[in-house]
């Protein structure tokens, strides 16, 4: 059995490093790159609590590590992205998620700083990610698609509403109007 010391238990290591990277990035629906840099322990303690309450995974990951993973998966326009200190947050549940809480920390501490990241396979920039984050939440979106799909039902139920309430109306009149006819005949 190789030891961690050993050249081959460090490959291995390596090696496991870089499946459980691919494994993540597969899993996530996407993901936010930033430079940690000048974060102390307590900055990333907290970090990582409010990451973890929006279903976030975030690693710190080694940048040579990284590409081999993203390489492995198809995101190779990440590359750039990987220099200097990287951490990687993975949006497991909300896509926005990781976005929207990255860039919330940033403006609380502003040495934490986005890269780019990628959403549903898509490389995106620094950017697209901030404006990602100010995207309402998928329950406020797909409420507001209901309520602008239901709109114009809602009119056209009231004007066919209106014009049966107008032809009963109608009727009455007309039969009113037959019985007094039959009635004085």
């Amino acid at each position: 059995m190789a030891h961690a010391t050993s050249p081959k238990g460090r490959r291995a290591a390596r090696e496991a490093t870089v499946a459980e990277l691919g494994r993540a990035l597969r899993a996530a629906h996407s993901a936010v790159l930033a430079d940690y840099r000048g974060l102390t322990v307590a900055d990333l303690t907290e970090l990582r609590r409010q990451l973890r309450q929006g279903q976030v995974e975030f690693r710190v990951v080694k940048n040579t590590l990284a590409r081999r993973a993203t390489q492995e998966v198809g995101l190779t326009g990440l590359h750039p992205l990987l220099e200097g200190p990287t951490a990687i947050a993975f949006g497991l549940g909300d896509p926005l998620a990781p976005s929207r809480i990255l860039s919330q920390a940033a403006r609380a501490l502003p040495r934490l700083q986005i890269k780019g990241g990628y959403l549903e396979g898509k490389v995106v920039s620094r950017d697209e990610v901030l404006a990602l984050a100010t995207l309402p939440p998928r329950g406020v979106l797909l409420a507001r698609l209901v309520g602008a799909l239901q709109a114009p039902l809602r009119r056209l139920a009231i004007v066919l509403q209106g014009n049966i309430r107008g032809l009963v109306v109608a009727l009455d009149q007309m039969r009113a109007q037959r019985e007094k006819g039959q009635g004085t005949g």
